[in-house]
């Protein structure tokens, strides 16, 4: 044989080991977050899905396109007189090869139930297996939401073990690989997957908390997607093509919520006079223009109207009208001053805002733009930033030391009525009786829990946040804000409304990366 022959030969082998190798080549994903957020803790274990949602471990169902409950380990469910009755998905394994049945579906929510009971509330006597893969159980307040509350990632599913802090076991696509507190956690395909396979063989979560240190990272190639994106990333994302921003429809919200129990000094806010001046003195336009990179939408309620077909009209809201603003403030006996401070009764009208939750880089730089805002109608603002959620609730929120808090959350599941009931009522479990105008928005939030059907539970939702804003004024629209995640060119992911429904695993990336 010819050496010539040979070495086309030999060129055609490599060729084709190559070819090979690059078909079969692993795909990986690094995302950068900003903390690490998880809890071992035996009464709140959120490891692997208290963002970033690690996909190690799945919900009984999960949301649709239209924020209904939809099938993932729960294959079909009724709901009758207070009672759950549930068909499992049959065929599927826990990552250690244990089958999900009855069973182990039943001890499951049991271990989950004991960490967050005030989330689902499921009736722990209640629980009987009806068949190998059915089960049925109850509420324990009678609630007819428990399986759109199950759509949450913090209510994933775990098996039992005695090393469920340290090696989760659960139905997902992955399967953890690596876990540094604080640093990163990396995760695997799980071969055995019963579902539609990832198409991205591994996944790392690096915490980066500094903001621009996670830009810089994806900018130097460090990371490939950046999962928290703040305002001042968006203000200094370079526009020339090198970084590459995703978009889901509106979904946050940005709001300030005012002590309604306040006692001196955080008892101004009290008036509700004072609180429609400080409304119509936002100039959301200016706010939506300037933060997330513009693509902030002024808000006149809570949730857009998209979510649960709430509709864009089911409340006022706030113009933006500065002699309306101070002529309210002089109705209420507050007087400008020589100092340009309103006063009354020789108090002068200063308020403490206290920026954020969940932490204040998520929102600057609007604490200071509404400072500024409120200077214009007289009124002093004590701003304090707060970057910990921690120090947020235990220092200014919990005990009520501050007039108006600024918070940037969403509705993050399929419930309706999940953050109605959970932060704008008196009922509230976290804390925010605070902030809650009480009364007929209560009411309105019992009755939407128990309400028969999902129209029903709508229609009661809708007019409780109308009552939040146009009739008690006691938290501000001002934002609606989508999901947003930074890339590198060449990638394309998967976006959702709910951060922790982002599937990195299904991000496409072009052959060119």
């Amino acid at each position: 044989m010819s050496k010539s022959v040979m070495a086309a030969l030999l060129a055609s082998a490599l060729f084709g080991v190559v070819s090979i190798s690059s078909v079969h080549a692993e795909t990986a994903l690094t995302i950068a977050v900003k903390a690490d957020r998880y809890s071992v803790k035996a009464d709140k274990f959120t490891f692997t899905t208290r963002r970033p949602a690690a996909q190690i471990a799945e919900t009984a169902v999960k949301p649709d396109a239209n924020f209904n409950p939809g099938p993932l380990l729960f294959k079909e469910w009724a709901y009758k007189d207070g009672l759950y009755t549930v068909t499992l998905q049959e065929g599927v394994n826990w990552s250690d090869g244990t089958p999900f049945n009855a069973d182990t579906a039943i001890a499951s929510f049991k271990l989950y139930d004991q960490n967050k009971s005030d989330f689902l509330q499921l009736d722990q006597e209640s629980f009987k297996k009806l068949g190998e893969y059915q089960i049925s159980f109850r509420s324990e307040v009678e609630s007819s939401l428990v399986i759109e509350n199950m759509t949450h990632r913090g209510a994933s599913m775990f098996l039992p073990s005695k090393t469920h802090t340290e090696n989760p076991i659960g139905t997902g696509p992955y399967l953890l690989d690596k876990y540094e507190p604080k640093k990163l956690i990396t995760v695997v395909r799980n071969p055995d997957y019963w579902g539609e396979a990832p198409t991205i063989d591994k996944l790392t979560f690096r915490f980066i908390g500094d903001d621009n240190a996670r830009l810089l990272a994806l900018q130097n190639g460090e990371v490939d997607v950046i999962g928290e994106v703040t305002p001042q990333m968006m203000l200094s994302m370079p526009q020339d093509g090198s970084v590459v921003l995703h978009e889901s429809r509106p979904i946050r919200y940005v709001a300030l919520a005012f002590n309604m129990l306040g006692k001196a000094p955080f008892d101004i806010g009290r008036d509700l006079k004072v609180r429609q001046a400080l409304a119509y003195a936002i100039d959301r336009n200016t706010l939506a223009q300037v933060l997330y990179g513009g693509r902030g939408l002024p808000a006149k309620t809570i949730l857009p109207g998209w979510m649960f077909a709430l509709g864009d009209n089911h409340a006022v809201g706030f113009s933006y009208d500065l002699t309306r603003s101070k002529a309210l403030l002089q109705e209420a006996g507050w007087i400008m001053g020589d100092d340009g401070i309103r006063e009354k009764d020789g108090r002068k009208l200063k308020l403490r805002l206290v920026a954020a939750y969940p932490n204040v880089s998520t929102v600057k730089p609007m604490p200071e733009m509404l400072e500024q805002m409120f200077a214009s109608i007289g009124v002093d603002i004590e701003l304090i930033e707060v970057e910990d959620s921690g120090v947020y609730n235990d220092t200014y929120f919990g005990p009520g030391a501050a007039d108006l808090y600024l918070e940037f959350a969403s509705n993050n599941n399929t419930d309706p009525t999940y953050l109605l009931y959970n932060v704008f009522t008196t009922m509230s479990p976290w804390g925010y009786k605070v902030t809650a105008p009480g009364g007929n928005v209560d009411k309105l939030a019992k009755a939407s829990r128990v309400a028969s059907n999902r129209d029903e539970v709508i229609d009661l939702v809708r007019e409780a946040y109308r009552s939040i804003v146009d009739d008690h004024v006691s938290s501000i629209p001002i934002l609606l804000v989508p999901n947003f995640t930074l890339s590198r060119p060449g990638i394309k992911v998967p976006m959702s409304e709910y951060a922790d429904w982002i599937d990195y695993g299904h991000t496409t990336i072009s052959p060119s990366k």
